[in-house]
């Protein structure tokens, strides 16, 4: 009979039986925020993720159910300047420019401190006008050890044309809205297209061609104004 290996430690080994008084028991072991974790949690379910951005981004519809979903405690931070916030910001939020995270000591004051990876519960939104002041903090804070932070996609602009409501202020800008051509426009004729003809005697390069009898019969059966 031909000889068979037979793996080591004599066959298959089977798992040892689970003991019922560790059943609820645990790990502790936690290797922080990742995708299974935002995707498992129902607040945070719209979130999408871009390539080359450390941050989640949050839809204009995610922020407004947030806003009124009182589990979910939200820390709205403003990067724009202190006289662009006085005139309009979301409600509830608070002015942080974005030039204070350029300070090499103590960049986060201390209500953001509070909310720097304190729970699933408590997350840090970022805003500005149209998302560019928001992209480079979001990173910033990331590279600081922030994990629970967001950003509004679109900014403000955005949540101007979803949901102005959401806006307080002063000097409220209006959403821009696409503009549409008038009805007459479209039923108007088109102009004519003009076409540029060369001269007779010249070509296009500039150089003199001597005229033909053709072109000089066509010049003499032109009317003569200036002899009458």
């Amino acid at each position: 009979m031909p000889l068979q290996a037979k793996p080591m430690g004599g066959g298959a080994k089977s798992l040892p039986p689970a003991n019922k008084k560790y059943a609820n028991v645990k790990a502790r072991l936690d290797t922080g925020c990742n995708q299974l974790k935002i995707k498992s949690s129902e607040s945070k379910a719209n979130a999408r993720f871009h390539r080359g951005e450390n941050f989640r981004r949050l839809k204009v519809s995610t922020l407004v159910a947030l806003l009124q979903d009182l589990q979910v405690d939200m820390l709205l931070l403003d990067l724009r300047d202190e006289d662009a916030y006085m005139q309009y910001h979301l409600q509830g939020a608070v002015n942080y420019p974005i030039r204070l995270l350029s300070r090499q000591c103590n960049p986060f004051t201390t209500e953001i401190l509070a909310y720097v990876n304190a729970g699933p519960q408590k997350i840090i939104v970022l805003c500005d006008l149209d998302e560019h002041l928001a992209f480079t903090a979001g990173n910033s804070f990331y590279e600081k050890g922030v994990d629970n932070v967001f950003i509004v996609s679109g900014g403000l602009k955005e949540v101007l044309r979803q949901a102005p409501e959401l806006c307080e202020g002063p000097c409220i800008p209006r959403a821009p809205t696409p503009s549409k051509p008038h009805a007459s426009w479209q039923n108007s004729p088109q102009p004519d297209v003009l076409i540029a003809v060369p001269r007779q005697g010249y070509t296009p390069t500039g150089s003199i061609r001597p005229r033909t009898s053709t072109s000089r019969m066509s010049m003499e059966r032109q009317p003569q104004h200036w002899k009458q």
